[in-house]
């Protein structure tokens, strides 16, 4: 069977005010091309349920993860929180942990896991580091770790593209870096791997960069993904 893959999506509302659970669909097309079978977490009392069932967990991007879950107070005005998502991934990760199953992480989920182990992130990027990351998913030169997941699928070098105002500040416990590029002279993180544990993550959206909507010139990105199905079907 091909594995079950659980995602974390992004609440939002209906026109007529009712609550909803969101999904770009690419991110569902890269894990069906990669091999597995994409499912949305819709409710946070079924965790363990959800654990049980399925094979990995994906965590997506979205809006920004609550500061006060890595200790700090806003002091920002551009952050976008979403109270409801963290209460989910902060019971869906433990749940994942605990059956050791595979974890991954694309942006905000990239920064959630981070933070879920102890790290802390970088508020926003131009008013604590100078200059803009957030280019709309323009490409820019990534280094990776040759010693890493990222390494042995690409080489020492490939082009990401861009979407976030937050960075990785001090590294969750357990991970090490796998990815970084340039702000304004500051090196940021763009990539993790735990140095034990199934789980990884990348601050850019390999989603965006297969198929039709990507970049011309830029690397295909699925074999991020069918390394990602890969590790669930152990």
């Amino acid at each position: 069977m091909k594995p079950l893959i659980l995602f974390s999506g992004t609440t939002g509302m209906t026109e007529s005010g009712l609550p909803t659970w969101v999904l770009n669909h690419n991110y569902a097309q890269i894990v069906q091309r990669a091999g597995g079978v994409p499912l949305l977490a819709v409710d946070r009392n079924c965790v363990e349920e959800y654990a049980d069932m399925a094979d990995g967990l994906l965590l997506s991007g979205g809006r920004d993860v609550d500061t006060r879950l890595y200790g700090q107070e806003p002091h920002c005005d551009c952050l976008s929180e979403d109270a409801e998502r963290d209460a989910l991934e902060w019971k869906l990760i433990p749940a994942f942990l605990e059956r050791k199953k595979p974890i991954f992480g694309i942006c905000r989920g990239f920064q959630a896991l981070n933070v879920y182990f102890g790290g802390t992130l970088y508020q926003d990027i131009p008013s604590e580091l100078g200059g803009e990351h957030n280019t709309k998913g323009d490409l820019h030169p990534a280094t990776l770790n040759k010693d890493s997941i990222l390494g042995r699928l690409f080489g020492e070098h490939m082009d990401v593209n861009s979407y976030h105002h937050q960075a990785l500040d001090a590294l969750g416990k357990g991970f090490f870096a796998t990815a970084w590029s340039d702000a304004n002279g500051h090196s940021i993180v763009e990539g993790i791997e735990h140095e034990t544990l199934p789980i990884w993550a990348v601050q850019w959206h390999p989603e965006r960069m297969t198929g039709p909507e990507a970049p011309a010139g830029c690397v295909d990105s699925l074999p991020m993904l069918e390394y990602f199905i890969r590790q669930c079907r152990k």
